[in-house]
């Protein structure tokens, strides 16, 4: 029975730091170490992306495209209170100007967005945008089921695989008892969500995931070090817009 409730309490705290949907029926345990929530995070992420499915099927029927590709966007970005977007806005700002590492992740604490956070996340809403018009109805539903779960399941990884750029901070809270066992966890779950949707092509999806993702850490740890909570958002981010387009090339590939 305890052990029930602490994966209940886990998982709740993975779901009130991904998302603004209230949870009010399990408590919150703060002496229960914040890092095994990390192994629910593609859970997370696979709610979410029943969510998105069902009001797509609701926008597409209803509307244009473009509209309605709009409004799935609105309702992607506001599921997670733009923490993910805020983060991915910071990470441009400190990570691509030419800076050295201390001024960077001054740059990335500071709640102002600059211009390069400006044009990325223009970019990256554009490209959304486009992806969820653009993508072919027999792909959407599967589309939005396994990408907020790949995505997800990249925080997670890179949590655990990279260090941290700072010694405080959210990604330092979130690392007490995180280790191997909630990322065996999240990979369980991320890649039969993955396989049940895709089937044997979402092997290509799993590994552009890991390629994206190792690609922005290690970019990330060139640059400042290590890793920080914003570089996990933008990781996410960036993650879903790259798997946007590669399930589009493969809807006009056939695969």
């Amino acid at each position: 029975m305890r052990q029930i409730s602490g994966v209940l309490i886990d998982f709740a705290l993975a779901w009130r730091l991904l998302t603004i949907i209230p949870l009010p029926f399990v408590p919150e345990d703060f002496e229960r170490p914040a890092g095994r929530a990390a192994g629910y995070y593609p859970l997370v992420g696979l709610a979410l992306g029943l969510l998105l499915a069902g009001a797509g099927r609701l926008f597409y029927f209803l509307l244009p495209e473009s509209i309605a590709a709009t409004l799935l966007l609105l309702v992607w970005v506001g599921l997670t209170g733009m923490l993910h977007l805020d983060g991915f806005m910071d990470s441009c700002d400190g990570l691509l100007p030419p800076r050295d590492p201390a001024r960077r992740l001054e740059i990335m604490k500071d709640s102002r967005v600059g211009a390069f956070g400006v044009v990325g996340g223009i970019v990256l809403l554009l490209l959304k945008f486009n992806g969820l018009a653009a993508l072919p109805a027999a792909y959407r539903w599967p589309a939005l089921v396994a990408i907020p779960v790949l995505a997800r399941w990249t925080m997670t990884w890179v949590m655990v695989r990279y260090p941290f750029a700072r010694k405080e901070g959210l990604g330092v809270l979130f690392s007490a008892g995180l280790g191997w066992a909630q990322v065996g966890l999240a990979s369980t779950v991320a890649g039969g969500v993955t396989f049940i949707f895709f089937g044997a092509s979402g092997a290509l999806l799993l590994i552009v995931t890991w390629l994206a993702a190792t690609l922005i850490a290690r970019f990330a740890v060139a640059r400042i070090g290590g890793l920080t909570g914003d570089v996990y958002g933008a990781t996410c981010e960036t993650v879903e817009t790259v798997l946007l387009v590669i399930v589009i090339v493969m809807a006009n590939w056939g695969i």
